[in-house]
């Protein structure tokens, strides 16, 4: 069947931004196709019971879809719906999460007033005489002058970059160049990941700090294993400190190269605000912080109550954390370096409110026993990923009412959206 043409109307779009397209009983998952769509589909790949492939002419075309202002959009894989009109990306988004979600009800999700430029972290793989992004499932790497996703700084240096690292023969060594930016502070750090130490980076250096005085720091990473993992353990200052520093919401934070922090600043703000309301903290509530990273949600939420425990796994993180808690004069907040995948009996005792903000993955069963066996009247848990969530959310379900899911779109012009979630106790 592979290479095969054959008519099919778009009923649907994938998890991962695929149309859904059927033909007879025949599924076909189409790459750029958007529901409502009818188009001569190429077959690329053939499954047991469904197949992959392309538009090789479109028939019946969607009122919403809109010409591309990205000339490598699909290549570079970053964009999943950039040929849609934002506000039917929205509405997409919104079925996708009912969809996994049932049977809970999900809100509307909150837009993005500019989905442009949002994003204040990039990582830029170097192979092949090459600085570009990672062409979606493969190694091959797209280059690019412009990225409409991330902070425009980062695209100017990107660019810079090319051209000092063409010109020094830096190829060779360098495997990926990690750039912050905080939004509101306008600080940016340059992470250089790199297989050894050896290489003199000075006039790189030199050469960003004299043209970009807000680069406040530029560190150079260690990475010599052969892994899919981009930062290693080992780190050197080059240039300034081993941190920046942004603000959202009155409230300082410093970020250092293996950080988490949020890569929609505006967007953070308004889920903060949500998490907030949904807490409904007062001065004697206490909070339990789960995967804290630098303390950001537990700062924001630590002047509205009694008292604040983060817990997160990095170090580096956890230093942040503390680091930012002195700078702000917040003194109500306490941050422990512990797994919290693991049991959490212990930290869970007198607590009243329980914040999740997990990785894709999710939480652990055996966090989710520690959860249910817990006193714990109230949670609202973040999550960047609606399958996992939907998991955890049925193993609470007999415990938790389940009432309040509001989206935000943190990703725009992506597949991703990132949901709050309120859970209370079930009373006896």
């Amino acid at each position: 069947m592979k290479n095969t043409i054959i008519t099919g109307k778009c009923v649907d779009m994938s998890i991962d931004g695929l149309g859904i397209a059927k033909s007879d009983n025949l599924v076909i998952f189409v790459k750029e196709l958007i529901k409502g769509e009818v188009a001569d589909i190429k077959i690329t790949k053939e499954k047991t019971n469904y197949c992959y492939g392309i538009i090789d002419k479109l028939i019946e075309v969607s009122p919403y879809r809109k010409d591309l202002d990205c000339p490598i959009a699909y290549k570079c894989g970053g964009c999943d719906f950039r040929h849609i009109d934002y506000e039917y990306q929205l509405v997409l988004k919104k079925e996708i999460l009912d969809n996994i979600l049932k049977p809970f009800e999900v809100k509307n999700i909150t837009k993005d007033d500019n989905p442009y430029y949002y994003r204040n972290k990039v990582q830029i793989p170097c192979r092949d005489s090459k600085m570009g992004f990672y062409r979606k499932y493969s190694n091959d790497i797209i280059e690019f002058d412009d990225c409409l996703l991330q902070s425009k700084i980062a695209n100017d240096i990107i660019r810079d970059l090319k051209q000092i690292i063409k010109d020094n023969s830096y190829y060779d060594s360098i495997r990926h160049f990690v750039i912050k930016h905080g939004k509101q502070s306008d600080e940016v750090m340059l992470g250089i990941v790199t297989t050894d130490f050896d290489k003199d980076y000075k006039e790189l250096v030199d050469k960003l700090i004299s043209k970009y005085p807000n680069i406040k720091s530029i560190i150079l990473n260690l990475n010599d294993k052969d892994t899919n993992v981009i930062l290693g353990d080992k780190e050197k200052v080059l240039y300034g400190n081993d941190y920046i520093i942004d603000i959202f919401d009155d409230i300082k934070v410093k970020i250092a190269l293996k950080s988490f922090y949020q890569v929609n600043h505006d967007m953070m703000i308004k889920l903060y605000n949500k998490v907030l309301e949904l807490a409904q903290l007062d001065k004697n509530t206490r909070v339990l912080d789960l995967y804290c990273g630098i303390g950001s949600i537990s700062l924001f939420l630590a002047r509205f109550c009694k008292e604040v425990t983060g817990v997160e796994i990095v170090k580096e993180a956890v230093d942040n954390a503390k680091a930012n808690a002195s700078m702000n004069n917040i003194d109500n907040v306490d941050f422990i370096l512990a797994d919290a995948s693991k049991a959490m009996d212990d930290y869970l005792k007198d607590k009243d409110v329980l914040i999740l903000d997990p990785p894709r993955k999710g939480i652990s069963k055996e966090l989710i026993n520690s959860i249910i066996n817990s006193d714990i009247k109230r949670i609202v848990y973040v999550s960047c990923n609606p399958v996992s969530l939907a998991r955890d959310l049925k193993l609470l379900e007999d415990y938790f009412d389940i009432s309040e899911i509001y989206p935000y779109d943190m990703f725009g012009h992506t597949v991703h959206v990132e949901t709050v979630v309120l859970m209370s106790r079930v009373k006896d």
